[in-house]
């Protein structure tokens, strides 16, 4: 399995593309944080943790749109199914590659907290915990978009079915909902969206509950998506 993952990561750190993505979401997520600094004169993290998701809506699938996607209309998948390797080996190597590179993206962030602890002492343990949700947020995306990726050879239509579905995801835990939902169903339906429980971890709240929502939601997509690639083999 190591060389799966070997052969994924490859792939984007010898690719122009994988760098350009990491950067411009590091870029654009530093960039909007230290404008919003200068107009509130705020040292608060949590505005820059809040922006995350809605990064995450264009990165992420925009980072993991092609890992099956382009090894179907290069019609690799086959070749690889041949490998004696398993089916959840294979989606856990891309899934796993997918994830340094999230990790590496927001490793991009790190001068943000690193400086503010320095300039106006914001509770770092609060900061640690916000960040973890960053992590377990954006695997469940990579392991949502993974599942639209193993559907179609278009890494287009993978990229427009997987934002899509992440934007009604996180709509579903705002205010913008709360707007226009009878409140009693807002609060049901809020439950099932990512954004909600994320508001937890950027509050510095572990909150277990939180926890097992992500841990579900990433099995589940990894599961389906094992389940269609069994069916291919």
């Amino acid at each position: 399995m190591r060389n799966l993952i070997k052969k994924e990561l490859s792939y984007y750190l010898n690719n122009p593309l994988g760098y350009i993505v990491i950067v411009l979401f590091a870029s654009f997520a530093n960039l909007f944080y230290v404008k919003d600094i200068f107009l509130t004169g705020s040292a608060s993290l949590r505005p820059f943790f809040f922006l995350i998701p809605w990064l995450f809506l264009v990165f992420i699938p925009a980072l993991a749109m092609r890992i099956f996607s382009e090894e179907k209309r290069n019609n690799t998948l086959e070749i690889i199914l041949t490998l004696p390797y398993s089916e959840t080996q294979i989606v856990l190597s891309k899934f796993f590659a997918l994830f340094f590179l999230l990790f590496l993206s927001l490793g991009l962030t790190f001068s943000l907290p690193v400086s503010l602890f320095f300039l106006a002492k914001i509770y770092l343990l609060e900061v640690v915990i916000a960040y973890f949700g960053c992590w377990i947020l954006g695997a469940s995306f990579i392991a949502l978009t993974m599942f639209f990726s193993v559907k179609t050879k278009n890494q287009l239509v993978a990229f427009l079915l997987s934002s899509l579905l992440i934007f009604l995801l996180l709509i579903l835990g705002s205010d913008f909902s709360a707007s226009f939902l009878p409140r009693n169903i807002h609060d049901f339906l809020s439950y099932f969206s990512p954004f909600y429980h994320f508001q937890n971890f950027v509050k510095g709240i572990l909150d277990l509950r939180s926890f097992f929502y992500f841990i579900s939601f990433i099995f589940l997509f990894l599961f389906l998506t094992v389940v269609d690639l069994e069916k291919r083999n």
